[in-house]
């Protein structure tokens, strides 16, 4: 490859790692969260820290839920929630401060607008749980679904 080509290749690199981290925003610090058990447990509150991230240990076997309220400074914003240690998988949902609702990454207009109050999880007694929540910069665009 000439010398030419391989700066090309640098550049189309360098602009698609910084595109992707661009989108997936940052840490969401002092963000409330409300965790229970589920059904009908009454929620605890703690704060995400400056990563945007809270440490809730082992916590004993069975299903909790995850509601994210909305900072004071946040109007119209997603944050994408990702909580991992959860039984089956880490889970990822986006939330919306508006909706105050939950609703899979790749929903449409429809499925965001029926999304979830709760993000409901199950821990297996075994692996730590850890919450994240970061901000999610929407990309411009003139399709009315996106």
């Amino acid at each position: 490859m000439s010398r030419r080509t391989n700066l090309i290749a640098f550049a189309i690199a360098f602009l698609m790692l910084v595109s992707a981290a661009a989108y997936a925003g940052a840490p969401l610090k002092g963000v409330d969260v409300k965790l229970g058990k589920n059904p009908g447990g009454s929620p605890a509150a703690r704060t995400t820290n400056a990563d945007g991230k809270i440490d809730l240990g082992i916590l004993p076997p069975g299903s909790y839920f995850v509601v994210i309220e909305t900072p004071k400074d946040v109007k119209e914003a997603d944050a994408q929630i990702e909580i991992k240690g959860a039984a089956g998988a880490t889970i990822k949902k986006r939330w919306n401060f508006a909706q105050k609702k939950a609703f899979d990454a790749a929903a449409n207009a429809t499925a965001r607008s029926a999304g979830e109050e709760k993000i409901i999880f199950t821990s297996d007694g075994s692996h730590p749980i850890e919450i994240a929540a970061t901000t999610i910069i929407k990309s411009k665009s003139n399709i009315a679904n996106n």
